[in-house]
């Protein structure tokens, strides 16, 4: 008997609430009656806009895995892809140019003993033309543990 009391007591207390929270709102003013406005002329602005339009497909989407392309005559091609070169090792002949291409999302650089691409950035092309036959071990200082070997014939 005592629980039917409470129940009964706390449905009141929310149906006063609900009728002081409803009586407490301020009336609705009728709309007033609507104008005729012809809009200003449009102006010519000095700057054409223009909206920027960012895909997030395109963010999403993955580089696509590095393809030949035609190279000068002569020249081999390394393809730098994060955190290693393809190939490896390239046997060239004496006079023969390598060009090393940042194919991967990753900067990096190419290093011999007496020679230094610089840091590369994606689609960036580094060229060397090595003259004397032997093997040349180059390596990224970036990421130490990217090397390759060049077999001069």
């Amino acid at each position: 008997m005592l629980t039917w009391f409470i129940r009964g007591v706390l449905a009141v207390g929310v149906l006063v609430i609900g009728v002081l929270a409803l009586g407490s709102r301020s009336p609705v003013e009728p709309a007033a009656p609507t104008e005729t406005r012809v809009p200003p002329p449009a102006t010519p602005t000095s700057e054409p806009f223009v909206q920027r339009v960012v895909s997030r497909v395109a963010r999403e989407t993955q580089a696509p895995f590095p393809t030949s392309t035609p190279l000068p005559n002569g020249a081999a091609l390394v393809s730098i892809v994060d955190f290693g070169y393809m190939p490896g090792t390239i046997r060239i002949h004496a006079g023969q140019t390598v060009v090393w291409r940042n194919d991967g999302r990753e900067e990096h650089d190419v290093t011999g003993d007496d020679w230094h691409s610089g840091p590369m950035e994606p689609t960036i092309e580094y060229r060397q033309t090595f003259g004397s036959p032997g093997t040349i071990k180059y390596r990224c200082t970036i990421h130490p543990d990217m090397t390759g070997i060049i077999s001069i014939h």
